[in-house]
Parts: structure tokens; C-alpha cells; sequence
């Protein structure tokens, strides 16, 4: 593996996830010393386009399955569908990321699994969670983004909603609670010698994300809108326009920036010479905070604001100018990997452990690439068992592209 040291290093998760949700939380898992074992069928993960290669087609796997091996297995057929049994045996995890009836059909489901290991962790992401009247329903990031209300409060007030950020939220969010459903599971298996059964949803996930908000309806009984450019409250919270780009500012002394603004006249107004009255009367304030940033660029407001006054301030920047930005580069998040000689640039890991964790980022796999390491030399199976299975693995292609078709 290539992450040789890691909090986690000795926990083999046995990874039957695809997609997004469910290889991002195992990525994190692997950055961290788990071992992951990708299982696969012969048809591969839903985004594989071929073997993974220095390509735009690729970029979804290159970006989640790092530091992971691949198995390839038919779990319909006898010797596949016993491998996987044989690998629940030898690991401490089984994750994935299906509708809540695939798991007790594919017999992957916790109360079967726990029969072959006791000790066993079984973590499972679905759209919905394992019971209910939507269960069965196919869902994917933005279907959840449109069932848990967020969609509802991201744009522009009177235009449509937008994607939150253009980025698979719900999913990675799913991904994150499952890794530390995880985590939480394999300190309560120490403490209570048994397995664990582990249920994220992603419906559950983006709720959960919007706690404060709803915390608000809860408490004033009005339905959050639009949450646009500026914080409900606060009238110099926001994202505003300069000169010739975009500017953050949080929480600040906004008397301070009446008057680095230059609209010390505020004070002498009785609907705006304090922040309460330019709370309530932000619909007249906004439009002047507004126009005199726009008088100066960006980094004169930076270096006036941040540099100079210590306001919560930063710039928005474009994805180009952030893997180029002094800090980022000093944190070590844009990584140069290595893929069959050709070098590609990702994200680097978020954690930082320094001495806990030790070693190099290997690239995605290629599918099945560890076919057969893993089934000699954790399943102990013989040449002739694997060359059986791998034939199986041909086999069961023609039958599983027919399926996809119909």
C-alpha cells in the first residue's frame, strides 16, 4: 500500500462502492491507512471509462479511488459470490453505497454478514435510509439536494435554484458521515466485541447540513428563502462586486467600515448611523456599501481591510489562480501523481498528521488489478481456483452489458 503508516493502517475495508459517495468516503479512509479493497464486477465501477489514463474521461476515477486495490468479482456466481465471502472473513469493514433492498438480495446485508464474521462492520450509504416509503427510490446527489430543502436556498432571490457550488454535495457529505460512522464503529466494536451496523443516508446528510437554518425556521416560523450573495442579517456579510472582481467579507465591525468606505456621512443619518439601523434598514444601506467597492479593485479593499484593519476579508478566486495561491501550495493540497509514466496534478489529502501518517499517494487502479494478489495472498486460493474466477469474470460480461441495456 502506499500510505505506510496511518491511524488506520491494519483496518481492510472491503469496498463494494461505485460512483461518488461511496469511493470518496473509502478515499479518505485509504488516506488515512485503512486498507481498501475495491470490489468490483467485470464491468467496472459506474464512472470507469476504460482503464484509468491521464484523460478527461477519467477524471472522476483518478479523483476518488486513490491508494486503493481492485478486485474483480462475479458476485452471482458461486466461486465470486464465496470469494467475497472469504474477503468478509479477513476484514473489519464492508461498505458500499446501495438502495437499501440491493444489500439483503446480493447478501451483503448486515444480519447475513455477521453470521461469516461477528466482528464485522457493515456501512452502507443509501439515498433514503434502510425503511421508509421512498427506500426503493433511486437517488443520486441532486435528487437529494432537491429533497432536503437546500436547492430551495441556493441562488438568487425571484431566479431558479442553482446547484450548491457545482459540486456533488450530497455525496461527498454522505462520504464524510460515513467515514466517521466508521470511525465511531470501530471504537465501539473495541469497546463491545461485536459488529456494527452503520446507516447514512443521503437525504439525512444534506439535512443535517442545513441544521442552523432550519434551527431558524424553527424559531421564527418563516421559511428560509434565497440565500443569495448576502447573509440574511448581517449587511456587509456577503460577497460583493469591486472594480474588476469579487470580494468576501465576514463578520467584521461594520462601523469601522462605514468609514474605510468612505461613507462617514452614515453617521449623520438616523436610518443608518448604527448596525441595528442598518440591520433594519438594510435595503437602503446595501446599495451604498455596494457602490463604493466598486470604486476600487480587489486588492486595495484586501490590503485595506485584511492587511491593514484585520477584517475578515478574501478574495474569490477562480480554480487557476487557487492552485496557484501562495497558501495553498504551502498547505500541500495540489499533489503531482504519477500514472504509467505520466504525470497528472489532484487534491491532496485533507489530513495532516505529522509522524502518524507516512508515505506516497499510489494512483486509481486499474480494474482488477489485484485480482489476483488478493485472492492468493489473503484468501490463500490456489492457481487454479483463481484462473476459474477470472474466467467466470469473462464470462459474466456479455450477460451483465445485456442487462444494462434493457
Amino acid at each position: 500500500m502506499a500510505i505506510t503508516k496511518g491511524p488506520l493502517k491494519g483496518i481492510r475495508v472491503l469496498d463494494l462502492s461505485q460512483a461518488h459517495a461511496g469511493p470518496f468516503g473509502t478515499m479518505l479512509l485509504a488516506d488515512l491507512g485503512a486498507e481498501i479493497i475495491k470490489l468490483e464486477s467485470p464491468l467496472g465501477d459506474l464512472l470507469r471509462v476504460g482503464d484509468p489514463t491521464v484523460n478527461i474521461l477519467n477524471y472522476y476515477i483518478l479523483s476518488l479511488n486513490r491508494n486503493k486495490k481492485s478486485i474483480v468479482l462475479d458476485l452471482e456466481s458461486k466461486k465470486g459470490k464465496k470469494a467475497f465471502y472469504d474477503l468478509v472473513k479477513n476484514s473489519d469493514v464492508v461498505y458500499s453505497n446501495f438502495r437499501a433492498d440491493v444489500l439483503e438480495r446480493q447478501g451483503s446485508d448486515f444480519d447475513a454478514l455477521k453470521k461469516i464474521n461477528p466482528q464485522i462492520i457493515r456501512c452502507n450509504i443509501s439515498g433514503y435510509g434502510p425503511k421508509g416509503p421512498y427506500t426503493k427510490y433511486p437517488a443520486y446527489d441532486i435528487i437529494a439536494c432537491g429533497h432536503s430543502g437546500i436547492l430551495s436556498v441556493s441562488g438568487e432571490e425571484g431566479r431558479p435554484p442553482v446547484i450548491p457550488g457545482g459540486i456533488a454535495m450530497a455525496d461527498m457529505m454522505g462520504g464524510i458521515y460515513a467515514v466517521l460512522s466508521v470511525l465511531a464503529s470501530i471504537i465501539s466494536r473495541s469497546n463491545e466485541k461485536k459488529g456494527v451496523q452503520a446507516e447514512v443516508n443521503l437525504l439525512d446528510s444534506m439535512i443535517f447540513m442545513q441544521k442552523v437554518l432550519f434551527q431558524s425556521m424553527f424559531a421564527t416560523g418563516s421559511i428560509p428563502g434565497m440565500q443569495g450573495r448576502r447573509h440574511h442579517m448581517l449587511p456587509t456579510y456577503g460577497i460583493f462586486e469591486t472594480k474588476d472582481g469579487f470580494l468576501t467579507i465576514g463578520p467584521s465591525d461594520d462601523n469601522m467600515l462605514v468609514g474605510l468606505t468612505g461613507l462617514d456621512w452614515m453617521r449623520d443619518d438616523p436610518d443608518l448611523n448604527s448596525s441595528l439601523n442598518r440591520i433594519i434598514n438594510k435595503d437602503k444601506f446595501i446599495p451604498h456599501f455596494e457602490k463604493a467597492l466598486k470604486q476600487e479593485t480587489t486588492d486595495h479593499w484586501l490590503k485595506l481591510f485584511r492587511d491593514d484593519n484585520d477584517i475578515p476579508s478574501g478574495p474569490v478566486l477562480n480554480y487557476k489562480d487557487v492552485i496557484n495561491d501562495p497558501q495553498v501550495i504551502h498547505n500541500n493540497m495540489i499533489k503531482e501523481m504519477d500514472l504509467k509514466g505520466d504525470k497528472y496534478k489532484t487534491i491532496g489529502s485533507i489530513f495532516k498528521m505529522p509522524g502518524v501518517i507516512e508515505g506516497e499517494n499510489e494512483s486509481a487502479p486499474d480494474l482488477g488489478a489485484h485480482t489476483k494478489e488478493i485472492l492468493q495472498s489473503i484468501l490463500n486460493y490456489s492457481d487454479a481456483d483463481v484462473e476459474e474466477i477470472l474466467k467466470e469474470n469473462q464470462a459474466a460480461i456479455p450477460r451483465m452489458q445485456n442487462k444494462k441495456t434493457k
